[in-house]
């Protein structure tokens, strides 16, 4: 399965890229899904940090690996390579950056590879669950990068996330 997706931000390239590859790290503190992130492992691409990030997510942890990491082109490719479930294949997210001006468009292309029967059965409700999940990044990645603080769905799952440890 494709999701190709596309959403304008009304900030400068290097703004939106800060957050995107140099923060790659630390995209909780606005992907609504994700509860913790971190970087980790020497990198292995000029220019990048890293050569992983390890997520606690909503549907439990996943780490994903670097593929391509490209400041001068503001192109962010990364795979799923711990924690899916078995009938899922492979699972990568290739991020492109364009200038407009005093904003950005930014282009995310996703592509989740099934296995096997069951992945064949799952596929179609796979592809609502993540076109919701995708449109809902993209929405929080968008709000954090124009006005810096977590969107509204964002704080509403932090706020019930600090309840539920209460």
């Amino acid at each position: 399965m494709n999701i190709k997706k596309e959403i304008v931000i009304n900030q400068p390239i290097d703004e939106v890229w800060e957050v995107l590859g140099n923060q790659f790290g630390e995209a909780y503190k606005w992907a609504r899904g994700l509860y913790h992130s971190k970087a980790y492992g020497s990198p292995t691409i000029e220019g990048a940090s890293c050569s992983n990030r390890a997520c606690d997510t909503n549907q439990g942890k996943i780490d994903e690996a670097l593929r391509k990491f490209d400041p001068e082109l503001y192109t962010l490719e990364y795979e799923v390579i711990k924690g899916f479930p078995f009938f899922v294949k492979s699972g990568i997210n290739n991020w492109r950056l364009s200038s407009n001006g005093q904003s950005t468009k930014v282009y995310m292309d996703f592509n989740l590879e099934t296995k096997g029967l069951l992945g064949a059965i799952m596929n179609p409700m796979m592809k609502m669950q993540m076109n919701k999940i995708i449109e809902g990044v993209l929405e929080d990645f968008k709000h954090y990068t124009e006005k810096g603080i977590p969107s509204p769905g964002k704080e509403k799952e932090l706020t019930k996330q600090i309840n539920k440890a209460a």
